[in-house]
């Protein structure tokens, strides 16, 4: 019969002395930075190709202009950034079929993802209106003489409006939305009339510059607001904040600012606009007026839509050939996550907060993950 096997000896027994290391504080925290950790980034592949001109959903799908020419008509390419496959298409019908790329498209969803609005500097001059779930084009509506660069609309979708810059014909619009394009009802415009006083125009052009037209522009939460950039031309003009009420685009105040206004965003409670102006992040209070520069470098912005949280990009950082896309408190203005990105096209919050996106022109997707409130 084969012998038990002997078990381990269970008794007490003297071990040798050995010395204990004890680290610094300083070389601990370092390890802890150090430590692998898990990444609430997610980089993917979201479309083929050079695109100019990219806007997302408050879901995640992107929708940018399509050149191919292999097809009777233009397109309208739209990818889900959190899922991988090949982009879906809208057909552009009754428009030029030779596609130019680098032509100016710009692009704007409702935040019910319904719809979306579009134009194109190689299409008739007039806003298209497109079934986001169906693909299928609805209608023009809004002719336009000056190409309008921005588009948004109201958290709600109450409201649409559009902003054109690049000339002193250049005007700011506003809509109620409907379902058909025929049914997209005008409200409003404003103009450089509307602006500059007749009596001190010339004098306020000839400082800051000429008149450039409407830039970036964002409803404030609770939609009784916008605000706009007023641009100038000049080799040292400054553009200006303006806000204006809704509907009826009364001007309520007007701030100006260093340098050129890139993007804006309204802070969550609406006390705050966060803009990036000549590559530096700046805060505006529009009950007290001032105008307050955060620690931050960027040429984007995004605020989130219950936090005071922002999502900022910024295209260069110092002694790195790329630049970087990173999350910020706007308590303690603290960036609280980053990641290296470069030629970002748009960026924006999911409706619920919990996402971040960020694309780039060459369709590269990053996806930030939002912590827990």
């Amino acid at each position: 019969m084969p012998s038990r096997a002997k078990r381990q000896s269970q008794e007490i027994t003297r071990a040798e002395r050995r010395a204990i290391t004890v680290l610094s504080s300083s070389l601990v925290l370092r390890g802890l930075r150090e430590f692998p950790h898990t990444s609430r980034w997610s980089v993917k592949r979201a479309f083929q190709a050079l695109k100019a001109d990219v806007a997302i959903s408050p879901a995640g799908r992107a929708a940018f202009y399509s050149a191919e020419t292999r097809q009777s008509s233009q397109q309208i390419g739209v990818a889900d950034l959190e899922l991988i496959g090949a982009p879906a298409t809208i057909a552009v019908p009754d428009e030029p079929f030779i596609a130019r790329p680098d032509f100016p498209a710009s692009f704007a969803w409702s935040p019910n993802e319904k719809q979306i609005v579009a134009a194109s500097g190689t299409w008739q001059p007039e806003l298209h209106l497109f079934d986001a779930r169906s693909l299928a084009f609805l209608g023009r509506f809004g002719a336009f003489r000056v190409y309008p660069t921005h588009l948004c609309w109201s958290n709600t979708g109450q409201y649409f409006a559009a902003a054109s810059d690049g000339s002193e014909n250049s005007k700011l619009m506003l809509w109620m939305p409907a379902a058909s394009a025929d049914d997209f009802e005008p409200l409003c415009e404003m103009d450089r009339h509307a602006i500059l006083d007749p009596q001190s125009q010339e004098n306020a052009e000839g400082e800051q510059g000429n008149f450039y037209g409407f830039g970036a522009t964002a409803f404030r939460p609770d939609e009784r607001m916008l605000a706009t950039v007023l641009e100038f031309d000049g080799d040292w003009s400054d553009d200006s904040l303006i806000l204006a009420r809704v509907p009826t685009l009364e001007m309520a105040g007007r701030f100006e600012t260093t340098g050129h206004v890139t993007q804006l965003s309204w802070s969550a409670d609406s006390q705050r606009i966060i803009f990036c102006a000549s590559g530096q992040v700046y805060s505006l209070d529009p009950n007290r007026g001032g105008i307050d520069s955060l620690p931050f470098a960027a040429e984007m912005c995004q605020c989130h839509p219950t936090l005071p949280l922002c999502g900022f990009y910024n295209s260069w950082l110092k002694n790195a050939a790329a630049g970087r896309i990173f999350i910020a408190d706007l308590q303690s203005n603290a960036v609280i996550d980053e990641c290296r990105a470069e030629g970002i096209a748009d960026i924006r919050w999911s409706s619920d907060g919990r996402t971040f996106y960020a694309v780039a022109r060459d369709g590269t997707a990053y996806l930030f993950d939002s912590p827990p409130s």
